[in-house]
């Protein structure tokens, strides 16, 4: 969680809007809009809005959804939205049984996987397969060589 999102006051309109995609979310689940219940609305990542770059926010809730069958079922929402000129965008939504899935969803959009090649294994697998593929073809090739000399 960035240090801000715990203490930034969201506006009304904010609170209203991330609490109809929550209610977005159960929906297209088809959970009972009347005896469904969103609890614990809270945003875990804030990323601020400046001149080059959209702003980024993730909010978590908890929801209790009753199913078409009237079976209740405690669910873990994630909530994605995008700010675009001061606007909050919806980006995605899901809901899901275990509040681990959440944390993992969160963990991969606030730790991105690093983008260092060189310290994948599987490149330095490729690279030494290429040094030893050219050190073999230069000692055919010198081999040949010696033996098309030493045949002149």
């Amino acid at each position: 969680m960035t240090p801000d999102a715990s203490f930034y006051q969201f506006s009304k309109e904010v609170w209203q809007a991330v609490n109809d995609q929550a209610r977005h979310a159960l929906l297209r689940k088809e959970y009972c809009p009347d005896q469904s219940r969103i609890e614990s609305l809270r945003c875990v990542f804030f990323d601020e809005e400046s001149e080059l770059n959209f702003g980024h926010q993730i909010w978590f809730f908890e929801a209790n959804g009753v199913d078409p069958v009237g079976r209740r079922h405690r669910l873990y929402g994630t909530l994605e939205f995008s700010v675009q000129y001061g606007l909050l965008e919806p980006v995605r939504a899901a809901l899901r049984d275990d509040p681990q899935q959440r944390q993992r969803f969160l963990h991969s959009i606030t730790e991105p996987p690093p983008t260092d090649v060189w310290a994948s294994p599987s490149t330095k697998v490729w690279v030494r397969l290429t040094v030893a593929s050219v050190v073999i073809l230069i000692s055919l090739w010198l081999l040949w060589l010696g033996a098309s000399l030493m045949n002149l």
